[in-house]
């Protein structure tokens, strides 16, 4: 690998990985194998820093948690002061180890971006080594919805705002409190299209999961009323066994959803996957991911069967 050169790993070509919907098993070994050769070639600091993110992020994003952590160590000793949000959240969730809140907390607590914030309202808000304190999470919250909703006029605000994460605490936090707000409803409901469109231009695991706790929330909302708008609503639904039908491209296909050893499988194209989760992580048309073509999915139909 290291007697390849420079013009070789071309970083503005090696960047259009990320343009990739789905890439094959042959493309991801590429950008690895340039990532690597970039970092121990790059005659910046700067340039091994950006190339060593980028790999931390590929890691994270195949949940190889071990070596996401040892890049963005790698990125911390160059002076990157993102790598330790990131650092922060894998001592926090104990990611490929034990939490550390300890560890978490002083990242947390030494971030000035959006995201330290939130992690350290949740600190605050559940006692984890931070003591205690519901009010000082609220106002941290407070002030940063305040902060994100003067941006909404930005183009970029459904790609780059922490809006969704934002939007799920403080609301959540209402919830328990038993205060009423008049936007709480509304901006879980903007959390949801943020979160689809996010979704769909940079796919990530993670994105599902806080998806699925967004929808849990409206569902506390509002009950039974709740009614399917797309494929997401499948992480909320309680189904057993059913057929669901949809239309893409005028052409109408089907998932089939059933229990296998306790567990709810989706079946699709043949394929099985364990779970809502999965299957939105994972499934495909025609090499897209389902989740990069929501918006050309049409007439979404749940049949439910007896068991």
């Amino acid at each position: 690998m290291n007697k390849k050169s420079e013009e070789y790993y071309d970083p503005y070509r090696e960047m259009s990985y990320y343009q990739l919907d789905c890439p094959t098993e042959e493309e991801q070994f590429r950008f690895v194998e340039a990532m690597e050769y970039l970092i121990e070639n790059s005659g910046l600091e700067e340039d091994s820093m950006v190339f060593s993110y980028n790999l931390a992020m590929y890691y994270r994003d195949i949940k190889d948690f071990r070596l996401e952590r040892k890049y963005l160590e790698k990125c911390e000793e160059l002076g990157c002061s993102i790598s330790g949000d990131q650092l922060g959240l894998i001592w926090f969730y104990g990611l490929g180890m034990e939490p550390d809140y300890k560890k978490a907390f002083q990242y947390f607590d030494d971030s000035e971006s959006r995201l330290g914030k939130i992690m350290l309202s949740d600190m605050y808000r559940y006692g984890r080594y931070a003591k205690k304190d519901r009010e000082k999470c609220r106002e941290i919250l407070e002030e940063l919805m305040s902060d994100v909703e003067c941006e909404k006029d930005d183009e970029r605000f459904y790609i780059s705002t922490l809006f969704p994460e934002i939007a799920l605490r403080l609301s959540g936090l209402n919830i328990e409190d038993e205060i009423d707000t008049d936007y709480d409803f509304d901006n879980l409901l903007y959390a949801r299209i943020i979160l689809s469109t996010r979704q769909s231009k940079r796919p990530f695991w993670g994105n599902i999961e806080l998806m699925g706790k967004i929808l849990e929330t409206i569902v506390s909302v509002i009950g039974n009323e709740y009614e399917i708008i797309d494929f997401y609503d499948l992480l909320v639904f309680d189904i057993h066994k059913a057929t669901v039908f949809f239309e893409f491209e005028g052409v109408q296909r089907f998932i089939d959803i059933f229990e296998d050893d306790n567990e709810t499988v989706f079946q699709f194209d043949d394929k099985w996957y364990h779970g809502p989760n999965d299957f939105l992580e994972k499934s495909r048309i025609e090499n897209r991911r389902l989740t990069s073509i929501y918006d050309q999915i049409y007439n979404i139909e749940i049949i439910e069967q007896s068991i």
